[in-house]
C-alpha cells in the first residue's frame, strides 16, 4: 500500500518537499526511527475491556451502550397536559442527544477491539507514520494507535523492554501522574502516594473488575496497564533486572504557552509554564482558576451595575451567579481546556462551550452536583468573560505574539498568497486556506430526487481563516520540530522504543532520563535562533506590495528569560 510521506493533496507542494528532502534530514530520520519501534498487544488490558464491553460495564470512561439509555417515562396525562408534554420532550431530547454522542464512541471502541483481536497473537507489529502539512507526526492507522484514546494506548506495549534498573521513583511518579490525584505535587509526594496505595494497586491488578478503584483515574486504562506492570515489579521484589515493556509518557506542561514564552523570552510566562527550575511545579491552569475565584469574590462583594455595550445592555447578576460559582468552586480543571486552547486561537464561543462541557462531564462521571438549574447557558455565559479576562492577565506574552502573527497573516493573505515558512529543521509549511464555493447537485435515488451540496476550493485565499489558523499551525510546527530533534538525539544515545504524541514523549522507564535530556536539548537548540524574527523575515520576502511592507508590524519586545535554565527544569516535561 502506498501513501505520501506528507498528507497533502497539492501536487506542486509535494513535489517541492521532495526536491528539498536533503535540506531536512532530521525530519526523515525521526520518522524512520519511530517506525522501527515494535509493538505487541497488552493481553491483560484487552481482556478487561472485552469483558466490560460484553457486559455493558462502563468502567474507566468506556462509552455506554446507547441502547441502554432509556427514554423518560411518559406522563399519564401527556395527551392533555401541554406542560407535561413540553417537559417530557425536553428530557427525551437530551436522551436522544446522549445516544448520538455515545453511539460514535461505542462504535470506535468496537473497531479498536477488533483491530486488537487481529493482532492479539502476533509476535510483533510496526506502525507506519505520516506527516501533516505542519510536520506533525501521526501513525497512519487511525483507530488502534499510540496516539488514540486512553483505552487504545493502554492496549499497546513495546515488544522489547529493558531492565528497570534503579528507577523505582521514576516508575512511581509515572503511576501517580496517570492517576491524577497527586500529579501536581512535588516528586517525593507522588512517590509516597504510590507507596501508600501499593496494596490498592496490587488489588486492582489481581481483580480489576472487583477492585475498580483504577477506573477513577484521569487515564484509567493506561493506569490499569501501569498497575499490571507494577504488580509484576513488586513480585520480582523490586529487582533491578525486572524487564519493563510499558511506555512511560513525559508530558510538557502546556507546550503551546511554553513556545510562546520561549519566543518572547517571557520571564513570567516561563515561570508559569515551568521553563525555569522550581522546587514545586507551577500550574498555569491553577493560576487562572485562582484569579477567577478572586474576581468572583470581588464581584459578589461589590456587584457591578448593568452597562451599555454596542447598543445592548449587559446584565451582570453578580450577587446571584458569582455566589453560585463560588459555591461550585472554579478549579484548574474548569480552566484547563480554555487555557490549553488559548495558543491555538481560542474564541469566547469555544471558551463558554468548554466550560459547559466540563460541568456536564463532572456531573455524569463524578456525580458533582451544581445549582445552576437546567439552563447551563446563562451560568457559563456569565463566567466566560471572567475566565477570558483572567487568562489575558496571566498569559500576557502569548497574547502579544498572537496579535503579531495574525496581523502578518492578514497582510500576506490580502495579496492572495499562502502563508509559507520553514521550521527550524527545514520543513516547509504551506498554509493554503482557500475560500470554498458550494455547488448544488441533483441526483435520483430510487423514486426520490436528492439535492446535495458539494464544496470545493476556489483560487482565492480566505483572509479570515488564515488569520485564525496561523497561531495553532505555527505552534504545532515548532512542537513537531522539538519532537523530531528529541527523537534523533535520544536514538543517538541508545533509546530504541518510542511512543510519541506531539508534546508527550514515551519510552521505557530505563530510558526516561536520556529522553528527558534529549527533549530539553532539542528545545534549547530550536530556540537558539530567534524563531519569531526568522518567521517575520520570511513573510517580508513573500510580500509584494510596498504598502503592505510599510504596514508590517514591529516585533514584540522580548524579555530576559535565560532559556538554558530549561535544561535544569524538572517540571518542564515530566
Amino acid at each position: 500500500m502506498h501513501f505520501n510521506f506528507v498528507k497533502a493533496t497539492n501536487r506542486r507542494y509535494l513535489e517541492e518537499l521532495k526536491n528539498t528532502a536533503h535540506e531536512m534530514p532530521v525530519v526523515y530520520q525521526s520518522v524512520n526511527i519511530m517506525q522501527h519501534t515494535e509493538w505487541v498487544i497488552n493481553k491483560k488490558v484487552y481482556e478487561v475491556i472485552k469483558t466490560c464491553m460484553e457486559n455493558d460495564f462502563c468502567l474507566g470512561k468506556l462509552p455506554i451502550n446507547p441502547q441502554t439509555i432509556e427514554l423518560p417515562i411518559k406522563p399519564l396525562d401527556i395527551d392533555t397536559n401541554k406542560e407535561a408534554l413540553r417537559k417530557w420532550k425536553r428530557e427525551a431530547s437530551k436522551v436522544y442527544s446522549d445516544r448520538a454522542k455515545q453511539n460514535s464512541k461505542f462504535i470506535q471502541v468496537h473497531q479498536i477491539m477488533q483491530e486488537a483481536k487481529m493482532l492479539l497473537d502476533k509476535k510483533g507489529f510496526f506502525y507506519p507514520y505520516q506527516l501533516d502539512f505542519r510536520a506533525r507526526i501521526y501513525p497512519k492507522p487511525a483507530m488502534l494507535s499510540p496516539q488514540s484514546a486512553d483505552y487504545s494506548r493502554a492496549l499497546l506495549k513495546f515488544k522489547f523492554g529493558k531492565k528497570i534498573g534503579d528507577n523505582f521513583n521514576i516508575f512511581a511518579v509515572a503511576g501517580a501522574n496517570l492517576f491524577g490525584e497527586a500529579d501536581k505535587e512535588e516528586l517525593p509526594v507522588r512517590v509516597l502516594w504510590v507507596k501508600n496505595n501499593t496494596q490498592k494497586i496490587i488489588d486492582c491488578a489481581n481483580k480489576p473488575l472487583e477492585h475498580s478503584w483504577w477506573a477513577s483515574a484521569d487515564k484509567p486504562f493506561c493506569f490499569l496497564a501501569w498497575c499490571y506492570e507494577f504488580k509484576e515489579y513488586v513480585e520480582s521484589e523490586y529487582s533491578e533486572s525486572f524487564i519493563t515493556t510499558l511506555p512511560i509518557q513525559a508530558d510538557c506542561s502546556n507546550s503551546g504557552l511554553q513556545h510562546y514564552s520561549a519566543m518572547m523570552r517571557d520571564e513570567f510566562g516561563g515561570r508559569a509554564t515551568n521553563l525555569i527550575p522550581l522546587n514545586k511545579p507551577n500550574d498555569v491552569y491553577n493560576l487562572v482558576a485562582n484569579k477567577v475565584m478572586d474576581k468572583l469574590r470581588q464581584y459578589k462583594k461589590s456587584p457591578r451595575f448593568p452597562e451599555e455595550k454596542k447598543g445592548r445592555t449587559i446584565m451582570y447578576n453578580d450577587e446571584h451567579y458569582a455566589g453560585l460559582w463560588l459555591d461550585y468552586r472554579v478549579d484548574r480543571k474548569i480552566c484547563k481546556k480554555p487555557v490549553m486552547c488559548l495558543p491555538y486561537s481560542l474564541t469566547r464561543y469555544s471558551c463558554r462551550q468548554y466550560i459547559e462541557d466540563h460541568i456536564i462531564k463532572e456531573k455524569n462521571e463524578r456525580g458533582k452536583q451544581h445549582d445552576f438549574g437546567e439552563d447551563l447557558f446563562k451560568a457559563t455565559n456569565y463566567l466566560t468573560p471572567i475566565v477570558w479576562e483572567a487568562i489575558n492577565e496571566i498569559v500576557v506574552g502569548a497574547r502579544r505574539i498572537m496579535v503579531y502573527l495574525k496581523t502578518i497573516a492578514k497582510l500576506v493573505s490580502s495579496e492572495n498568497l499562502p502563508v509559507t515558512w520553514k521550521t527550524p529543521l527545514g520543513f516547509e509549511v504551506q498554509m493554503m486556506c482557500y475560500k470554498k464555493e458550494s455547488k448544488r447537485v441533483k441526483t435520483k435515488m430510487g423514486d426520490s430526487i436528492v439535492k446535495l451540496s458539494i464544496a470545493s476550493d476556489t483560487t482565492v485565499i480566505d483572509k479570515r481563516k488564515t488569520a485564525q489558523s496561523i497561531c495553532p499551525n505555527f505552534i504545532h510546527s515548532l512542537d513537531a520540530a522539538v519532537l523530531q530533534l528529541a527523537v534523533v538525539y535520544a536514538k543517538e544515545q541508545g533509546v530504541d522504543n518510542f511512543s510519541m504524541i506531539h508534546d508527550s514523549f514515551g519510552v521505557t522507564v530505563a530510558d526516561t532520563k536520556i529522553m528527558a535530556n534529549a527533549i530539553r536539548d532539542a528545545f534549547c537548540f530550536i530556540y537558539k535562533e530567534d524563531v519569531l524574527e526568522n518567521f517575520a523575515n520570511e513573510m517580508k520576502e513573500i510580500l509584494l506590495s510596498p504598502k503592505n511592507l510599510k504596514k508590517f508590524p514591529q516585533s514584540p519586545v522580548r524579555g530576559k528569560l535565560d532559556l538554558s535554565l530549561v535544561k535544569r527544569s524538572i517540571f518542564f516535561c515530566i
